[in-house]
């Protein structure tokens, strides 16, 4: 007879295999009452073989008996006779008919076993607690044997400790009625003690007259892991561990949104570290990239736990201190700052030394917005560097001579320059139009006078990409395709702002092209230029001094 637990998982699962019928009530009575029917027809046979018997008895002549008495008793006999043929000929083809069928089942039964057990999902029967059944694939991703998990163990015992309560409280809530089937995840342990996800997905069956849960398990470890991994790299800096630009203006809105219901304060310090680009200069992004991990650990052991230290931009970082008792104590976190890059970096066998300018600003006192407080920390990092650098300075509206203070969104640096002349000027120009744009926005002017402003941006990047594409195609330059991937990116971005203009975030998006266009002119352009130097694809800008 078939086993139990296929018989219940064929019906679940509606497998029909072989030609035999997929309903599993049926299967089961048809090996059932196979010996009712043969007792059935074998009572009726022995009936018909009596009265064949009794009527095929010599007949006495007795005085006065009709010769058409003679002639009915040969034909009822005859006729029993052909009768009792064809029931055991009927006989003869139901039996063979059943054998078939049964020998059909036991085919389609040893198919669907053979399809459970070497099914790539775990399989599992659940009654009282336990596992009836489970399939080698459930073993296998709980390191279990079959044997070891079936009626000694059930899901609880293989649960974290943390789900245990959501399990037992699915599986009360199925057997209680509440919910016919669900689907969810929770975490477990191998037998070996490694922790691992599983998802589930099982509904309420009668088994042997009792309910029991059936379904599937599948290990979604890895799948879980990946998913954090997506999730790490869409909020944090690969480089620093530090929450990135997306990340920190997630919290930022979070907490102007609490401190416009509660009232509280909240400050923002945004640093940009002086002689960073010394340092990188003269030992190579190795040490500037280890400085900048380094820097971050310091920036973070500054802090609260409740605070935010993001990196912002290559070497710009910021600080969000939600829920300020006092003003003071942002300026205390700014002195706490400031002295604790003051010690020396010893990194990759060099010692560095770098310091910050940092610029303060409170809300709400400063602003009452996100664009309006960058703005004004930016305006007062600038302060720090105009007053002589490795400083912090809170925003002030005015001078002392009491005009506006306004720093330029953007300024070109020389210190920026690729060495090849055509792509320094156009670089200046990309950076001027970029900066005016940051202007316009930072003073209000019109939506006109700003699309205007980006036309001419995008004119301008168009042929300056143009201009590099030309001379990485005369030289054969080896990462021209990654080149000029971000050449249509930066443009793509552009038109994509032209095309859904909304000045209440633009400054956001405008602080994000300029980190992006400061690190893709020094990092990327300027390899570009070192290599047309080098080949004399064109000439540098000492080289035409020289010849001037």
């Amino acid at each position: 007879m078939t086993c139990k637990p296929f018989r219940l998982l064929r019906a679940r699962f509606g497998v029909s295999l072989a030609g035999a019928g997929s309903d599993g009530q049926r299967s089961e009575r048809e090996e059932e009452c196979g010996g009712t029917r043969w007792r059935g027809w074998g009572a009726l046979c022995w009936l018909v073989l009596a009265v064949v018997l009794a009527w095929g008895l010599p007949v006495r002549a007795e005085p006065g008996l009709l010769l058409a008495q003679v002639f009915l008793h040969d034909a009822v006999t005859l006729a029993l006779a052909l009768l009792g043929g064809l029931i055991l000929l009927h006989i003869h083809r139901i039996n063979r008919r059943l054998r078939r069928e049964v020998q059909e089942r036991k085919t389609a039964e040893a198919k669907f076993r053979g399809l459970v057990e070497q099914s790539l999902v775990g399989i599992y029967i659940i009654q009282d607690g336990r596992f009836v059944y489970v399939n080698p694939k459930l073993a296998d991703i709980f390191g279990y044997a079959v044997e070891d998990l079936v009626g000694r163990l059930g899901p609880l015992d293989l649960t974290a400790q943390a789900d245990r309560e959501q399990v037992r409280e699915n599986l009360r809530r199925r057997l209680d009625g509440e919910i016919s089937s669900i689907r969810y995840a929770f975490s477990a342990v191998r037998q070996d003690g490694r922790p691992i996800d599983i998802e589930v997905n099982g509904e309420v069956v009668e088994h042997e007259g009792r309910p029991a849960i059936v379904g599937v398990a599948l290990d979604i470890t890895e799948q879980k892991r990946a998913q954090r991994q997506l999730n790490y790299l869409a909020f944090y800096d690969p480089l620093t561990d530090l929450p990135n630009r997306t990340l920190f203006f997630d919290r930022l809105g979070q907490t102007l949104a609490q401190s416009k219901r509660d009232g509280v304060p909240f400050a923002l310090l945004l640093l940009d570290l002086d002689g960073f680009k010394a340092v990188n200069d003269a030992h190579g992004h190795e040490t500037g990239d280890a400085l900048l991990q380094a820097v971050g650990r310091r920036l973070r052991n500054c802090v609260r736990e409740s605070d935010t230290v993001a990196r912002v931009g290559g070497d710009e970082f910021i600080i969000l201190l939600p829920r300020l008792r006092e003003p003071n104590d942002a300026a205390r976190v700014a002195d706490k700052v400031i002295e604790s890059l003051a010690d020396p970096f010893a990194l990759v066998g060099h010692e560095c030394r770098v310091g910050a300018s940092i610029g303060l600003c409170i809300a709400p006192d400063d602003g009452r917005d996100m664009e309006t407080l960058l703005g004004r920390a930016d305006a007062a990092m600038y302060q720090s560097k105009a007053r002589g650098k490795n400083t912090w300075s809170w925003y002030e509206a005015t001078l002392a001579d009491g005009k506006p203070f306004r720093m330029a969104f953007l300024e070109w640096s020389e210190e920026w320059s690729v060495g090849v002349p055509v792509i320094d000027e156009q670089h200046a120009r990309m950076a001027a139009l970029l900066s005016r744009i940051g202007d316009a926005v930072k003073t209000g002017q019109r939506e006109e006078r700003i699309v205007a402003l980006l036309d001419e941006l995008v004119t301008c990047t168009r042929d300056h990409f143009q201009t590099e594409e030309r001379l990485m195609d005369q030289h054969g330059y080896a990462n021209a395709l990654l080149h000029r991937q971000a050449h249509r990116k930066l443009v793509e971005d552009l038109l994509s702002i032209q095309r859904q203009f909304d000045n209440t975030s633009l400054m956001l998006t405008l602080q994000a092209l300029k980190d992006w266009l400061i690190k893709h002119i020094t990092e990327s352009d300027r390899r570009l230029g070192e290599v047309l130097i080098a080949a004399g694809t064109v000439e540098s800008r000492s080289e035409q001094r020289s010849a001037a």
